[in-house]
């Protein structure tokens, strides 16, 4: 063991200076992801109104491959809601539709537009999509407009269930 002169330890007590600037630079890129988040609040309930369809969508499309009841989503281009039923054969001859889950609003955005592949393109009225037993489901293309007057675009994929969003060129006016 080393001779200390007397009044020295040796342990030290504090931070270095490169210690300290790598503590500050933490903070700061913490800071500057964290603090535009904070006050970002606009288009939150948009965001949270997509993430929903999407969730939506992809849990039918799961929950018709898994029980192998046919399921469907009911969109109100009036109302501009979405409604889900789950297709469930009782007898032989009679099926059930009973409802899965409630009434998804989509407000603040608006329904726009649908087109369904062999079923058209609709702009009012209610249309219906059909996700099948055995994973597959209506390619469906579904226009909303946001609040601030931005089209989106929701592509559901037929084989897969999931949805792919994108920036709609304002085709709905």
């Amino acid at each position: 063991m080393p001779i200390l002169p007397t009044g020295t330890s040796s342990n030290r007590q504090g931070f270095t200076l490169v210690e300290l600037i790598v503590v500050i630079v933490i903070l700061a890129v913490i800071g500057t992801i964290s603090v535009p988040l904070l006050f970002n609040r606009l288009g939150t309930d948009e965001r949270a109104t997509l993430r929903r369809i999407v969730g939506t969508v992809k849990e039918l499309y799961n929950e018709a491959t898994l029980t192998r009841d046919e399921h469907q989503l009911e969109f109100d281009l009036d109302r501009h809601t979405i409604k889900a039923y789950r297709l469930r054969a009782v007898a032989a001859d009679r099926v059930e539709k009973e409802p899965f889950r409630r009434e998804i609003p989509l407000a603040p955005l608006t329904l726009q537009r649908i087109e369904v592949e062999g079923q058209g393109s609709f702009r009012s009225g209610q249309v219906t999509v059909r996700i099948f037993p055995l994973g597959w489901m209506e390619q469906t293309r579904l226009y909303v407009r946001h609040a601030d007057g931005r089209d989106i675009q929701l592509i559901f994929s037929p084989l897969t269930g999931t949805t792919r969003i994108e920036e709609a060129e304002n085709t709905v006016r």
